[in-house]
């Protein structure tokens, strides 16, 4: 994986110039005036690490035969697992669907394998999802999730065909997140987004799905936030994976769906499984159980510190010791920043926590810069 495309994940390398912000005057004062982040080591009340599931060609949606199961594979979706899930679920239910199986079981209760069974669900099919882990101890809860689809492949990797597909299951998933912002129990809302560079690209692409889908688009090269050369702003989802598994998984169940604690050790497990067709989403597993050698984990480390409420803008924005960024939650406010790609370690690297923490702060102190 190349550092363009840890770059590109966290959304700097889709910034450019679409619309005309207010600059000068009105920008500085209305950077001056956002709340500054509180980033103090006595300030941390946890730090999380998960492994992203990554694929250099991008995430993986078929279905195969296998002995006389029909086995729909959804995994492999990066660091972008539950801003994809209402799209590649969707498809994943439509592909598991197709058979005219009522029996479908679903491999994983982490937010691909939730969606997917509450899809299946709400259709009529008798839903099991098998899982050795269910929330709050899957991956998709250690997630970060800014709704900004960007960084799960390589783009000298993909195929024409998966560029085609992506950008209309990007859409599909913005819209399936729409009826759940603001809805108590979901943790769902919007933010204020700003989008950071250290300078003004020569040319942009649209952001990922259309420029339609990312509302009050605006981009300034100056008076900007912590005093950037080049700001896209944005109004961004948030997504709070504390509450939205738990809620979804209830969904789940209302709907039907059956949670039995299961491990796989090998494809004959899931070959003795009753049902005739099969949901894979399980992520970095699919690597050993289906014997994916594309897979590769990207370790990241999150550090929660405690509740801001008048936050509510999120950032991203590049630095000399790396890239940092904050999305604000009701439990916390969640520092990011971290791609260690090819690592497995589940250990928190303090040197990135002290990162995290002194580097937010020193952007609280250039609040009012200007660019």
């Amino acid at each position: 994986m190349k550092r363009r495309d840890f770059v590109s994940g966290l959304g700097l390398a889709t910034l450019g110039a679409c619309t005309t912000a207010p600059t000068g005057q009105a920008a500085r004062s209305f950077a001056a005036q956002l709340p500054p982040v509180k980033s103090s080591m006595d300030r941390v009340t946890r730090t999380v690490v998960g492994l992203r599931p990554y694929r250099p060609e991008g995430y993986r949606l078929d279905s195969e035969t296998l002995g006389d199961k029909t086995v729909i594979h959804n995994y492999g979706h990066g660091g972008c697992g539950v801003t994809m899930s209402w799209g590649t679920a969707t498809v994943a239910a439509d592909m598991a669907s197709a058979p005219r199986a009522r029996d479908v079981a679903v491999l994983g209760c982490g937010v691909q394998g939730l969606t997917s069974a509450l899809i299946l669900a709400r259709r009529g099919h008798d839903v099991t999802i098998y899982a050795a882990d269910l929330p709050p101890h899957t991956t998709s809860n250690v997630a970060g999730v800014l709704w900004l689809p960007t960084g799960y492949f390589d783009e000298d990797v993909a195929s024409p065909q998966f560029h085609d597909m992506d950008r209309k299951l990007i859409r599909l998933a913005y819209y399936g997140f729409l009826p759940y912002v603001n809805r108590p129990g979901y943790g769902v809302s919007w933010a204020d987004h700003y989008s950071l560079g250290r300078r003004v690209p020569a040319a942009r692409d649209e952001l990922p799905g259309g420029d339609d889908i990312y509302p009050q688009l605006s981009v300034s090269t100056s008076g900007n936030l912590f005093g950037y050369a080049y700001q896209q702003r944005f109004n961004a989802l948030i997504i709070d994976p504390d509450y939205y598994l738990d809620a979804i998984l209830k969904d789940a169940q209302i709907a039907g769906a059956k949670v039995v604690r299961r491990s796989f050790g090998s494809i004959d497990d899931v070959m003795a499984l009753k049902e005739s067709v099969v949901v894979n989403c399980t992520g970095l597993g699919a690597g050993a159980l289906f014997g994916d050698e594309s897979l590769r984990p990207i370790k990241g480390q999150l550090t929660h510190l405690l509740p801001q409420p008048e936050i509510t803008y999120s950032y991203v924005a590049p630095t000399s010791e790396g890239i940092l960024y904050m999305f604000p939650r009701k439990t916390g406010l969640v520092l990011g920043g971290t791609h260690e790609f090819g690592v497995s370690t589940m250990e928190p690297d303090r040197a990135e926590i002290s990162r995290m923490v002194t580097g937010h702060a020193a952007l609280a102190d250039r609040l009012g810069a200007v660019a």
